[in-house]
């Protein structure tokens, strides 16, 4: 199984070619990235493999005129907004050589004829074609504020579909024939361009980060978007030989935000709210048996097949469009 201790150190190590990348030159960095690294030791890493200043990813920054080199670390794909302030500050600099790092990978998302069109408009936008330019890929995707909770800062706004008016902007351009009468009925391909995009880039670095440590997951999911997140992965093509060579296995379970917070709003459930002060209030002991109770309570309610033990409840979950045992300790 994969630790959360291996993860952390892999969130660490993914970051030592891109330092070594950094002698003597200027890295420009975009926030989700400048967040992973405050977590993984901050700037003074670069500094001290060589770096001459580190600054913010924005088209109002610039290098000097005695700083020839410069590298770009960013975490989204090469192209839209990223490609534009990386176009600026070249311009209004006088760099010889640049190095753009990107968290997705060129080779999966654009292609080895696009990275080499990227390289060309860099040496174009540096004023000589003669001069050098670079784009590498790396990992960047998690911020270990613990050896067992990590974050993925590039995918903050990433937030599930709402009943009301999600579902209602995806069915505006549908036939009525054709429309979701509900969000279990949403698939991938009929999500906006945006929202696809980012999947897309999620999956492509979780998959990244699963090959880095030699895992192969089985995805389960609590969500609609969620749902079709884990079914994204699982039928990642990059992924198969992946789960072929990889010698460990791990459970991964995607679950929409919207399950997994929780507030004190007087329009939340009463049961849940009183479960939450519970929590907040109980000793472990008391508050996990609580726990219990509810989820004893409500499998009940919703008529789902529950077998009770003395340490554990076991019950259904959704794995691809398919439902599975599970045991809750």
């Amino acid at each position: 199984m994969a630790s959360g201790a291996g993860l952390a150190a892999f969130s660490l190590k993914v970051w030592e070619p891109v330092l070594a990348k950094s002698r003597r030159a200027v890295v420009f960095m975009d926030d989700p990235c400048a967040e992973i690294l405050h977590w993984c030791g901050g700037t003074e890493l670069f500094l001290a493999a060589g770096a001459l200043n580190v600054k913010e990813f924005s088209s109002f920054e610039s290098g000097a005129s005695k700083q020839p080199k410069a590298v770009f670390v960013v975490s989204s794909p090469l192209r839209g907004r990223a490609l534009d302030v990386i176009r600026d500050v070249v311009s209004q600099s006088c760099f010889q050589y640049c190095i753009v790092v990107t968290a997705v990978s060129p080779g999966e998302s654009e292609g080895r004829a696009v990275q080499e069109q990227l390289e060309e408009k860099l040496c174009q936008w540096m004023g000589n074609m003669g001069y050098t330019a670079e784009v590498l890929w790396a990992p960047l995707l998690l911020a270990p504020l613990s050896p067992h909770l990590l974050l993925a800062p590039a995918f903050h706004a990433l937030f599930p579909l709402l009943p009301d008016q999600d579902l209602q902007a995806l069915n505006r351009s549908r036939p009525d024939k054709k429309r979701f009468p509900a969000l279990a009925d949403v698939d991938f391909p009929s999500l906006t361009p945006e929202l696809q995009s980012l999947i897309r880039s999620l999956v492509s670095q979780l998959n990244q980060v699963l090959e880095g440590i030699g895992v192969r997951e089985e995805c389960f999911s609590v969500g609609h978007l969620s749902r079709i997140i884990a079914g994204e992965l699982a039928n990642y093509p990059q992924a198969k030989n992946r789960r072929k060579l990889a010698q460990n296995k791990a459970s991964l379970v995607f679950i929409d935000r919207t399950l997994d917070v929780t507030g004190m709003r007087t329009t939340l459930d009463p049961a849940a709210k009183a479960l939450w002060e519970s929590i907040m209030s109980m000793k472990q002991k008391e508050a996990v048996m609580e726990v219990r109770r509810y989820l004893v309570d409500t499998a009940s309610r919703e008529k789902l097949p529950i077998k009770m033990s003395m340490g554990a409840i076991s019950g259904l979950i959704r794995k691809n469009d398919r439902y599975y045992n599970k045991v809750w300790a």
